[in-house]
């Protein structure tokens, strides 16, 4: 039989962690620190949770007015724009806070922030200097062209070009990207920046050889080697 004084004191104790729970979750119940923007709301759960049901996205919008995110601060001061910054949280397809963020720091010690380009409208997924900065390297520096022609938005490497494929950039052809790519162009090509061969020359000198030259040398010419190393039209 329970002594009545020990029914009592785990009544108590049962009590007062029932009172924690609701005075302070926080203590209890919270995965880590929450994000410091959100400092202010640290021991306020509720700003943020639903009772019983967890974060609720309804509540974040209350702060974060979707028009505003990346535009306007939550006291509604403008936000300094970076050149060719584009405010995405407005594109997004499907709207949804807690697809990408969570406010705790969690078991490994960093906020949460997870992302796809899925999550975008299509329209925007292309604009990626809206949030990226450009590579400042010495291929990605001479390049006009969109960051798609060789990148995936699944994942920035690997990158789906190989120029060896086409032709081998070896020690021979060091060359800057526009001195055989005019205009940025990568759909076209010429060798005629470097080389001094005029096309009636080219035409004379494969004659000789019984070969009737093309405009595409690299159909034959796949390196610097100076031999053909493809078949071209006899």
């Amino acid at each position: 039989m329970i002594r009545p004084s020990l029914l009592w004191i785990t009544t108590v104790l049962l009590a007062a962690l029932l009172g924690l729970c609701v005075v302070r979750p926080d203590a209890w119940l919270a995965p880590g620190h929450v994000s410091p923007g959100h400092a202010a709301l640290a021991n306020d759960c509720f700003a943020c949770h639903a009772p019983m049901r967890g974060a609720a996205e309804a509540r974040c919008v209350g702060c974060h007015g979707l028009a505003d995110i990346g535009v306007r601060t939550v006291a509604g001061q403008p936000l300094q724009a970076r050149a060719g910054h584009v405010p995405f949280h407005q594109q997004l397809a499907r709207p949804g806070c807690m697809a990408c963020h969570g406010g705790h720091s969690g078991a490994q010690g960093a906020i949460r922030v997870r992302f796809e380009h899925g999550l975008l409208a299509s329209a925007v997924r292309t604009q990626c200097a809206g949030c990226h900065v450009a590579p400042t390297d010495r291929l990605h520096g001479t390049l006009a062209s969109s960051c798609g022609e060789c990148h995936a938005t699944t994942a920035w490497k690997p990158a789906n070009f190989a120029h060896e494929r086409f032709f081998v950039l070896d020690a021979n052809h060091r060359a800057e990207c526009a001195t055989c790519h005019a205009g940025a162009n990568f759909s076209s090509y010429t060798c005629t920046g470097c080389h001094e061969h005029s096309p009636d020359r080219i035409a004379a000198e494969h004659a000789e050889e019984g070969i009737r030259a093309t405009a595409d040398c690299v159909r034959c010419h796949r390196s610097t080697s100076g031999h053909a190393e493809g078949g071209g039209d006899d």
